[in-house]
């Protein structure tokens, strides 16, 4: 009898757990994959939270999709599908960097699967912009000349930093195509997440944190660089578990 007791105990102590956790959907910066959030959603299963880390069309381990008419509709959809098929709700979608236009245009689409949005150092978009729309006439410069320069994939951004590592080139469509929004995801509740690097005088995202500002959403900030999720991964896993 007492141990069909603990028995039961445990059970209903299991389910009780579960109740208590939510659904995280990660979507990646340019360049990356999926797999860059593996340590991380690690750290997340552990506590309890179903974590799901998609790699958006054409990058990480699905490089060899790559082709020119990848655009940001093409990563909207993608994390759309995923939500739709998997049967997720009540999710936590976790935008990173360019990931912001993404779920942008995710939580557009499917505000009421949303439980809370959360941009960590990402594009924060209106409607009718772009990611070139955003950035620096220099950067923008830059980014088609190394696609111009990247012979049989001119369609493709290469990574312009020393070491790769498991990075790919990134469509550069993405980065043109604007976005197209209807306001319907104005009543998720939202974050932000301002990385901090020390000595840096010009941060690119600053301006996407005081629109967040402007909008009353709970903001955070963590002094690191820019990927979070790899430098201060203890202290990220905090902050959503702080979201409301």
């Amino acid at each position: 009898m007492k141990i069909v007791l603990v028995l039961l105990s445990v059970i209903y102590s299991s389910i009780a757990f579960s109740k208590t956790q939510g659904t995280i959907v990660f979507v990646h910066g340019a360049w990356g994959g999926g797999w860059d959030y593996q340590a991380l959603g690690d750290r997340l299963t552990k506590k309890g939270y179903q974590v799901y880390r998609p790699t958006l069309t054409g990058l990480g381990e699905r490089v060899h999709l790559s082709h020119p008419g990848i655009n940001l509709d093409t990563h909207i959809l993608d994390i759309i599908n995923l939500i739709k098929v998997e049967g997720l709700k009540d999710i936590i979608l976790v935008g990173h960097s360019y990931g912001g236009m993404v779920i942008t245009g995710v939580a557009d689409k499917l505000p009421e699967r949303i439980s809370h949005l959360l941009y960590v150092d990402a594009i924060l978009p209106e409607d009718g912009e772009s990611m070139f729309s955003l950035i620096s006439v220099e950067e923008v410069a830059l980014y088609r000349q190394l696609a111009a320069n990247n012979k049989g994939q001119e369609w493709t951004i290469p990574p312009f930093w020393p070491d790769w590592g498991k990075d790919v080139p990134h469509p550069i469509a993405t980065f043109e195509q604007t976005i197209s929004l209807t306001n319907k995801a104005k009543s998720i509740p939202s974050s932000y997440l301002l990385t901090i690097e020390p000595n840096q005088s010009d941060d690119d995202f600053l301006m996407f944190a005081q629109r967040a500002k402007q909008r009353n959403w709970q903001y955070y900030e963590l002094k690191t660089g820019h990927n979070v999720h790899r430098t201060m991964p203890d202290e990220y896993v905090a902050i959503i578990e702080q979201l409301k």
